[in-house]
């Protein structure tokens, strides 16, 4: 596997994560499997390799749906909604990464998340991202339906997916990511993320 499908497949983790954010606001409910996918990529700290973050190929397709089609250069409001999400997770990972103290005590709370229960890891998720990361600025304002972000459970889970897009982030960062080559590359991420999904069928 070569870097361009590696950032492809980070990136796809970050924007996974985000169209969950997005459903959340707007629906009150998430897609399960991705949902699930990005939740457990989490607690995935020594991985075997990129894809495996994510549980393989399979758990990254709706991320990776998105950016084969096309949603890197998009114009639609959904798409607009969505790489605004993305650049703000990526801006606040890349301010968070700076400073060694607030990385490392960041890195410290997600190691410790794996001995939660499941019934209790979204929670502890959610409060990972509030005393790490919604104290950075910009914050990320998320837009939806009040009824829905205001529902039980539903705050919670907005923050876990945050939580799973900023950790996505790092994986992106780590394989060399940055704001040039969400420019030079957006082409060939997007023809990477098809290959990826073909290779997936057989």
């Amino acid at each position: 596997m070569n870097l361009i499908q590696e950032r492809t497949i980070a990136l796809a983790g970050v924007l996974q994560a985000c169209q969950q954010v997005q459903s959340l606001a707007r629906t009150g409910l998430a897609k399960d499997d991705a949902f699930e996918n990005s939740l457990q990529s989490i607690l995935v700290l020594d991985a075997l390799n990129t894809p495996a973050v994510f549980g393989g190929i399979d758990g990254l397709r709706s991320g990776l749906a998105l950016l084969k089609d096309g949603a890197l250069n998009s114009t639609a409001g959904d798409d607009l909604e969505l790489l605004r999400y993305m650049m703000s997770i990526l801006q606040l990972q890349t301010q968070l990464y700076r400073d060694d103290q607030k990385f490392a005590a960041f890195g410290q709370s997600v190691e410790r998340l794996s001995s939660y229960s499941n019934d209790e890891l979204i929670d502890a998720c959610s409060n990972t991202y509030q005393s790490h990361i919604s104290v950075l600025r910009p914050q990320i304002i998320v837009q939806g339906e009040q009824e829905h972000l205001q529902q039980e459970g539903v705050p919670e889970k907005v923050r876990t997916m945050l939580l799973a897009a900023i950790r996505a982030a790092v994986l992106w960062q780590q394989k060399g990511g940055g704001k040039f080559r969400l420019v030079w590359e957006r082409t060939r991420m997007r023809h990477a993320a098809e290959d990826l999904l073909k290779q997936n069928l057989h």
